[in-house]
């Protein structure tokens, strides 16, 4: 008989916490100071990409920006409660704010999260006994 013990293998939530590094996400916001956009004016994402010569589809900044189009919080209208709720809703997928930086007319905001592996199949498992 050998003494030789089976080799440790990891459990399912062991896997799932073991920390694979950090993942960065940088948003940028415009700072034009000679934006002559009437602050009662709501978001349009329609507008917004046609502003931007089609690059992002109007589709593709609702699903980025919840929070601005529409507008369903109360108080959102104002930029510094748009961009509240917008890091919030980030918080809360587990991005933290790490740096405010200006790139010319730019405020970049780099944000990070911890990367996570998911468990891994045990390869071996065929469903053959």
């Amino acid at each position: 008989m050998d003494d030789a013990s089976p080799p440790k293998t990891e459990s399912a939530s062991e896997s799932f916490s073991r920390h694979d590094g950090w993942e960065y996400r940088v948003i940028h916001i415009n700072i034009n100071e000679k934006s002559t956009r009437d602050a009662s004016t709501t978001p349009n994402p329609e507008a917004a990409s046609q502003k931007l010569q089609g690059a992002l589809s109007p589709e593709f900044i609702k699903r980025e920006f919840p929070g601005l189009y529409p507008n369903p919080k109360p108080g959102a209208g104002h930029p510094a409660m748009q961009l509240q709720n917008f890091l919030n809703d980030l918080g809360l997928q587990g991005w933290e704010l790490i740096e405010i930086s200006p790139v010319g007319s730019l405020l970049m905001f780099f944000l990070k999260r911890r990367r996570f592996s998911s468990p891994q199949k045990n390869s071996d498992s065929d469903g053959q006994g």
